[in-house]
C-alpha cells in the first residue's frame, strides 16, 4: 500500500495556543456551569470534585487569567510575525467564501459533485475563529467586571452590573453549546475523522485529504510536492 504523504498544516505554536485556549475553556465551562446551576446534581457534584465554592472561584479565575494570556499570545503572534500575519489575512472574511459555503452546502445535500473552491480556511473555520474572538473578548470584558466589582461600581451604575451579569452567563453557555455541538462534531466526530482528527496534537494532515477538502490551498503550496512524489 501506497505510503500517505503527511504534510504540516499547523505549526507547534498555533497547537500551543490552540492547546491552552482549549484547557482554558473547558475549565471556565466546568467551573462556569457548575456555579450557574449549582442548585442542580451536575452543579453540586462539580463544585464538590472542586473543593467548594471558594476553590471553584480560584480555579475559575486561573482559567480566566489563561484566556487572558493566550488572547495577548495570539496578538502578538499576529503582529509581530510574519507567519501568524499571513495566517490573519487568509482567515479574514472574502465575499468568494459566501459563494464557497453556497457549494459546500450543495456537494453535502448531494446536489452537485464538485467540492467548493476553498483555500486553508473554509467559511466555517473563518466563522469559528471569529465567534471565538468575539466570544473572547466579551467574557474577557465581562468577567473582569465581575472580578472588580466592587470598583466598577465606583464608574458604573447598578443595571449595567446586573446586564454583565448576564452577558457573562448566557455567553458561556452558548460557548459550551458551540464546542460541544458544533466544534467538536465538525472537526473530530463526524464520520470522515471519528473518533479524532490528530491534526491538534501534530498539526498534520495527508496530501490527499488536503487535496480534496482545500484545492487552492493545494495549488498553491504544494502542487510541487505532489509531483516530484509520482
Amino acid at each position: 500500500m501506497e505510503e500517505k504523504i503527511m504534510i504540516e498544516r499547523f505549526t507547534r505554536s498555533q497547537r500551543v495556543q490552540h492547546f491552552l485556549l482549549l484547557v482554558s475553556f473547558i475549565i471556565l465551562i466546568v467551573t462556569g456551569l457548575a456555579l450557574k446551576f449549582h442548585d442542580s446534581w451536575f452543579g453540586k457534584l462539580v463544585i464538590t470534585l472542586e473543593g467548594g465554592v471558594i476553590a471553584r472561584g480560584i480555579f475559575h479565575r486561573f482559567a480566566a487569567v489563561l484566556l487572558i494570556f493566550v488572547a495577548f499570545y495570539h496578538f502578538f503572534y499576529i503582529i509581530f510575525t510574519r507567519y501568524g500575519h499571513d495566517e490573519f489575512l487568509l482567515v479574514l472574511p472574502k465575499f468568494k467564501d459566501f459563494k464557497a459555503a453556497f457549494q459546500s452546502v450543495k456537494f453535502t445535500l448531494g446536489l452537485s459533485a464538485e467540492h467548493a473552491e476553498i483555500d486553508k480556511y473554509a467559511p466555517p473555520d473563518k466563522f469559528q475563529y471569529w465567534a471565538v474572538v468575539a466570544g473572547s473578548f466579551l467574557m474577557i470584558i465581562t468577567g473582569l467586571v465581575l472580578w472588580y466589582q466592587t470598583q466598577a461600581m465606583l464608574v458604573l451604575p447598578k443595571w449595567a452590573i446586573d446586564i454583565t451579569r448576564v452577558v457573562h452567563s448566557y455567553q458561556g453557555v452558548i460557548i459550551a453549546v458551540v464546542i460541544l455541538l458544533w466544534h467538536l462534531y465538525i472537526v473530530h466526530l463526524n464520520p470522515k475523522r471519528f473518533p479524532m482528527s490528530r491534526i491538534w496534537i501534530d498539526g498534520k494532515v495527508s496530501l490527499e485529504e488536503l487535496k480534496v477538502e482545500h484545492p487552492l490551498e493545494y495549488e498553491r503550496k504544494y502542487q510541487g510536492v505532489a509531483d516530484e512524489n509520482k
